[in-house]
């Protein structure tokens, strides 16, 4: 585990302007100003398994956590919301820094890979495929300082009014907290309506991509591939209700998760990642009538699929392996960063860096039905 120690120094007149709390992460805690805390400055101890949300929820009426955040006296001029950091992509990466890893960005790039694809935080304006009438670009005005895309026009840092939880790829935590696997699926802090958009969406799947990439939705005047969403069906599949193949090499489907299967409290032994959400067999399942694929099963992390019957083996970077996550090896996929930044083109999940490739295509249509 890689450590990096975050301390505020001040030492006579020679002060370290650091306008708010410093944190580092440590094996025996936080450190605070330089001083060690335990764990439970963020991930408050006395919250039940099922309830705990760290910094950025689970409040009550005589909470103390508003500070790890804000700063009611010292906050930069050029800042908003009293933020300990002049701007709201600065704040989070207070912590969410990735220690040793560069976190959501920094990760493929710090091993050495080229970056094929990323939301670009505080860069952008232009949404791809953002206008419902043409299917092209729309210029959007986010949540940043300057108008720009933000972490929050996606994620809500206080944890209102959020999706329901669901089984993402990328579950990180330490040694000690097994016990918490129980409850492992998470919101990930996303909206209900990220960038502000008009719609609700509840759960996690195309809809909620389509609230900001609205000319991409299949149901209507611009001829995309189909997608399953709200446009295309009254129940559409989402992240944690698709058609999944049975076996890496059965052509039969049951409902499941595109994520984790398998996790209980303590035990991570029968946890399984796959990739059997991406494949769709042909002819169509009992499972499939109706429903196209939802956005994530074509555009997630980078990996290897394989094919309907033939369904590549997923591996994923878990604590204990002797590994670091993005390591060489037998992940695959190789990171889990998705959709902050992935390493194929358009966030394909197979793909050259360049252009779509028949591999990608042939996950849902093998070539044998082709006219």
């Amino acid at each position: 585990m890689r450590i990096r120690f975050m301390i505020a120094v001040a030492a006579g007149l020679a002060l370290l302007c650091t306008p708010a709390a410093a944190y580092g992460w440590a094996e025996g805690g936080v450190y605070y100003d330089g001083d060690l805390m335990d764990c439970s400055a963020c991930h408050a101890e006395d919250f039940p398994f099922s309830t705990r949300e760290g910094p950025h929820g689970g409040y009550t009426s005589t909470t103390d956590r508003c500070s790890l955040c804000h700063t009611v006296h010292a906050a930069p001029a050029e800042g908003v919301l009293l933020l300990p950091k002049a701007t709201i992509r600065d704040t989070c990466l207070f912590c969410h820094d990735g220690t040793g890893g560069y976190g959501v960005y920094g990760a493929i790039q710090a091993r050495g890979l080229v970056v094929g694809a990323a939301h670009s935080i505080d860069e952008t304006d232009v949404v791809p495929g953002g206008d419902a009438t043409t299917g092209g670009s729309a210029t959007v005005v986010f949540g940043s300082e300057d108008g720009c895309l933000s972490c929050d026009d996606c994620h809500s840092p206080h944890a209102s009014s959020v999706v329901a939880t669901f089984s993402g790829e990328r579950v990180r935590f330490h040694a000690s907290d097994l016990g918490w696997l129980g409850y492992w699926s998470t919101n990930k802090l996303l909206k209900k309506r990220p960038t502000g958009s008009e719609s609700t969406v509840t759960v996690y799947g195309s809809d909620w991509c389509l609230a900001c990439h609205k000319g991409r939705a299949s149901g209507g005047a611009i001829m995309n591939h189909p997608v399953d969403s709200l446009m295309s069906t009254s129940a559409p599949f989402f992240y944690d209700r698709v058609a999944i193949v049975t076996t890496d090499t059965s052509l039969e489907t049951t409902l499941g998760t595109l994520g984790l299967l398998g996790a209980v409290p303590g035990d991570l032994s029968g946890a399984m990642w796959h990739n059997r959400g991406f494949v769709m067999p042909y002819p169509r399942t009992a499972e499939q009538q109706g429903h196209g694929p939802i956005c994530q099963q074509c555009h997630e992390d980078s990996r290897i699929v394989g094919e309907p019957g033939a369904v590549a083996h997923a591996q994923v970077y878990r604590y204990g392996d002797g590994q670091t996550s993005g390591d060489a090896g037998t992940d695959n996929p190789l990171f889990q960063t998705f959709p902050h930044e992935t390493q194929n083109f358009r966030m394909l999940v197979e793909a050259t860096t360049t252009a779509v490739t028949d591999d990608l295509c042939l996950n849902c249509h093998p070539s044998a039905q082709l006219p």
